[in-house]
């Protein structure tokens, strides 16, 4: 998808009919608008995402309110009055123009435009030039970007932190299988066991006792484990807004007068538990590791001692080395003579003590292979040592940090007190509360992993019981159909499982790869961005060989989660391109444009160059919306040799006094501020 034209008629702030050019080029991709605060640039931003989908974001405020106020107030009494989004756009190959638009009547000062008189329509212009109609232009850009993706391409850059808020990662899951194509196979899998009861209800009318007695056990187990599912969904859901929770409970006492001392306390206390915690589940893996492969060398001394005593024996009776080799003996019985020079005549004396001396010669590769295990002894003596030295350091380092951990444990629970014993009552109840919110998360925790064992002896049950349907007799012929059709779906219902297991884990990894190499772009820390298996993400930095979580500023959960939707777009791009069975990809397959608001404010002033250099950089296409104080200096700097447009929204106020003010960029100056008869907002593009 790559925005071309954008025009508003009468939508909040922005009154009458406003356009603005959005089409850019691969080496200029940037779209720059600076707007006063207030301006509409939040307004701006939620057009596209009303005239796509019909919704605003949260931080709009009264919805209904769709028309501009003035030209509300303007309208007569009977009057209609339009309110439109009409949004142009290329996506592999076509061109689609979707207008949504409500024309409203005004029968009350109070504005209200509801849903229902909403109108969504759209047309698609190929190659060729013809156009048509859409006959579910809402289907057709689901499609094209699904609304729960749009988040990641559509977004106020001061709440962006919101996608690694702990409730957000299930969505964002989601949403990232929707964007990376795996969604059609967890819709298989939905899909597939409403296909199972149909045969299995075959099965059952047309098979015999005991293969309905099977069935009615497996759906038994099927129906459990899918309810098991459903609970683990929730009690994560759960987990993660207690959690929240619990962190505002927090941020409340730090504010308070009498709490902060301690809460601050409290909170490295707990930052501190957190390192502890890794750190000796770090040392303790190590120890684990070192035992499961060289733990067998701390049994080898007896052994080692025998052979050696076995090897010095044997040097001492001589057979060590072999005296003579059996080929040189050979020889000298075929020459028929002795190595003093004698004559080994036939059944001679000498020829006879000869052949014993063969009889007693080692054979080489015995002796070879001996001597290689001999060799061996001393090695495995001083690995013995090394093994013993790396085991006293990792006990030591587990010691050290289990009294560690006491201690900290210690200091909690004394800090936890004082709170509760607060003299202040809204400070214990606070604490009270925060108290109350971590019992609730460890007993939702304790029951996910009960869950997980029964979910695992669930799936054993039912393959055993599918094995057993299979040996089952059944004489009927539509009954032994629907029983093989039956086993067949159960195989690619698993083998499904498995290829989702694997696509998801691979596009978690390349996720996280791209979203290494992004954030390693943008920061000046020695940090690591991870983005685990529930696509959680989370900073870490290693301290003496161990990864440790980093408390996150809001600037850095800023630049984490810039840094997280611009891999997220790069990857959505690859995987379009590759997803071509044959032929090359359309031009601009996969490529998303990103419309972001406020994305710098949180940001000191090298972060601000770096972020904008970053995503000028990476984006395929990126419309920026800035106050003047956010988008001047290096920001400028970086983004304008990649700009292709720059706008500005210019604010016009009733408001008393001079308010009036200027903004220069590229060296001309343009009204920012205007001192008007009417509040409203005026787009306009200067270059």
């Amino acid at each position: 998808m790559k925005l071309q034209r954008i025009t508003l008629r009468n939508f909040r702030q922005f009154a009458e009919e406003q356009t603005f050019d959005l089409d850019s080029s691969a080496l200029k991709p940037v779209s720059l608008i600076f707007g006063a605060n207030g301006s509409g640039k939040t307004t701006f931003l939620n057009a596209f995402t009303w005239g796509l989908y019909g919704t605003l974001s949260d931080d709009v405020e009264q919805h209904h309110r769709l028309i501009n106020d003035e030209v509300w107030r303007a309208t007569s009494m009977g009057e209609t009055v339009e309110v439109s989004v009409d949004l142009v756009f290329e996506h592999e190959g076509d061109t689609y123009r979707i207008l949504r638009w409500a024309s409203v009547r005004k029968d009350t000062d109070a504005q209200s435009v509801r849903a229902t008189s909403v109108k969504l329509e759209g047309w698609r212009t190929g190659a060729s030039g013809a156009s048509e109609m859409l006959g579910a232009p809402q289907e057709m850009v689901s499609s094209i970007l699904p609304p729960g993706v749009s988040r990641f391409f559509f977004f106020n850059g001061e709440r962006i932190e919101n996608l690694v808020k702990k409730s957000a990662y299930a969505e964002v899951q989601k949403d990232i299988k929707v964007l990376l194509g795996l969604e059609q196979v967890e819709r298989a899998l939905e899909h597939l066991p409403k296909v199972d009861r149909k045969l299995t209800t075959e099965l059952r009318r047309y098979g015999d006792a005991r293969a309905a007695e099977i069935q009615d056990v497996i759906d038994s187990k099927q129906e459990e484990e899918k309810e098991l599912a459903e609970e683990a969904a929730v009690a994560q859901r759960n987990i993660a807004a207690l959690s929240e929770e619990r962190d505002e409970v927090a941020s409340l006492l730090r504010k308070h007068a009498d709490s902060a001392p301690i809460q601050t306390a409290l909170d490295t206390v707990n930052r501190e538990l957190g390192e502890v915690r890794q750190a000796l589940e770090a040392a303790e893996s190590s120890r684990s590791a070192l035992v499961a492969t060289r733990g067998f060398q701390a049994f080898t001394k007896s052994l080692g001692d025998l052979t050696a005593t076995k090897a010095e024996g044997l040097y001492e009776k001589g057979a060590l080395p072999a005296p003579l080799k059996r080929e040189f003996v050979d020889k000298l019985l075929d020459d028929g003579v002795c190595i003093c020079g004698a004559t080994l005549a036939p059944d001679s004396d000498g020829t006879a003590h000869v052949r014993e001396w063969r009889h007693r010669a080692g054979l080489q590769v015995v002796e070879t292979s001996w001597q290689q295990l001999f060799g061996q002894l001393r090695p495995l003596a001083s690995a013995r040592s090394e093994l013993k030295d790396q085991l006293t350091e990792l006990f030591g380092r587990i010691s050290n940090e289990k009294d560690r951990l006491t201690r900290l444990q210690e200091r909690q629970a004394e800090l936890t007190g004082r709170l509760k014993d607060s003299p202040a009552e809204d400070v214990q109840a606070l604490q009270t509360k925060s108290m109350g919110l971590d019992t609730r998360i460890a007993a939702l925790q304790q029951r996910l992993g009960q869950i997980s064992v029964l979910r695992q002896a669930l799936e054993r049950e039912i393959e055993q019981k599918t094995r057993d349907r299979a040996r089952a007799s059944v004489e009927d012929e539509l009954a032994e159909k629907a029983r093989r059709r039956s086993d067949l779906v159960q195989s690619v219902t698993r083998a499904l499982k498995e290829i989702l297991r694997i696509r998801e884990d691979d596009m978690r990894q390349r996720l996280d790869a791209e979203l290494k190499s992004i954030f390693a772009k943008i920061t000046h820390q020695n940090h690591q961005p991870i983005l685990d298996e529930g696509f959680e993400l989370r900073l870490e930095k290693e301290v003496d060989g161990v990864m440790l979580p980093v408390p996150k500023s809001t600037g850095e959960n800023q630049i984490l989660s810039l840094s997280f939707v611009t891999a997220v777009s790069q990857i959505a791009r690859q995987i379009r391109t590759e997803g071509r069975a044959e032929g090359s990809s359309p031009e601009g397959a996969g490529a998303y444009p990103i419309v972001m608001d406020a994305a710098f404010g949180s940001l000191d002033d090298d972060y601000q160059e770096s972020v904008a250099r970053a995503l000028a950089e990476m984006a395929p296409q990126l419309v920026v919306l800035v106050s003047k104080s956010q988008g001047l200096g290096k920001v400028v700097e970086q983004l304008l040799p990649h700009v292709s447009h720059v706008g500005i929204i210019e604010t016009h106020t009733t408001s008393d006094g001079d308010v009036s003010d200027d903004i220069e960029v590229r060296g001309n100056s343009y009204p920012y501020i205007v001192k008007s008869s009417h509040d409203r907002s005026v787009l306009k593009e200067i270059q």
